[in-house]
């Protein structure tokens, strides 16, 4: 089954792309931000990661560079 790892700082919208994502066949899991999710990431693996851009603390972008650089 395909992991995913959505993270989005509006808890509806990231409740309803796990939502739609479980429903359609997937293995989602949601994060509110870049913080939580750097910690689920350590507990599991994920095929796939959907995060929003515009997040307070570390935004979308800088995110993804870290992600990037630790699993370079």
């Amino acid at each position: 089954m395909i992991r995913i790892l959505v993270v989005d700082d509006d808890a509806d919208l990231k409740r309803a792309v796990c939502t739609y994502l479980n429903d359609s066949g997937f293995e989602a899991r949601g994060c509110l931000g870049a913080n939580d999710a750097y910690q689920e990431m350590y507990k599991k693996h994920y095929d796939l990661i959907v995060s929003d851009i515009m997040m307070p603390e570390i935004d979308g972008f800088e995110f993804a560079r870290t992600v990037r650089r630790v699993n370079g």
